[in-house]
């Protein structure tokens, strides 16, 4: 087995990639009344595709879906009942995150798969060179 420490490399800047994550903060108001706030922070870590995007034919439509996999030193957070799961921004569309866990090959690292939570990208108004489908 190599020992080679990938904590080096996942700090090197040429690795990393910007988003913005989107946490919710449930607020209560002096008269009982509970509402949900959205908070962004610019995180930086390894993003990669997981699948990538992929055209998927239904009978009921046509829809793309999508994932993308986060190595980050930010905890990040799947949801529970009372609050949402976490959400990230990358490349201008909104993912949100599905699974999230403590990096096995890294300490302080926490990897998250991330699914395109919007049924069709084009609607967001976000553009990108990237491909057919994205």
């Amino acid at each position: 087995m190599a020992l080679q420490n990938v904590v080096d490399v996942l700090d090197d800047p040429d690795f990393w990639s910007e988003a913005v994550l989107i946490q919710s903060i449930v607020a209560v108001s002096s008269v009982g009344l509970a509402r949900a706030l959205e908070k962004g922070t610019r995180i930086r870590g390894v993003i990669f595709p997981g699948n990538g995007k992929g055209l998927v034919q239904v009978g009921d439509g046509d829809f793309v879906e999508g994932d993308l996999a986060v190595i980050t030193r930010f905890p990040i957070d799947t949801g529970t009942r009372e609050v949402a799961a976490d959400a990230i921004v990358f490349a201008g569309l909104p993912y949100t995150i599905i699974n999230a866990q403590l990096w096995p090959f890294g300490e302080g690292f926490t990897q998250a798969v991330c699914k395109l939570a919007v049924v069709n990208p084009a609607q967001t108004g976000a553009r990108s060179d990237a491909g057919f489908l994205g």
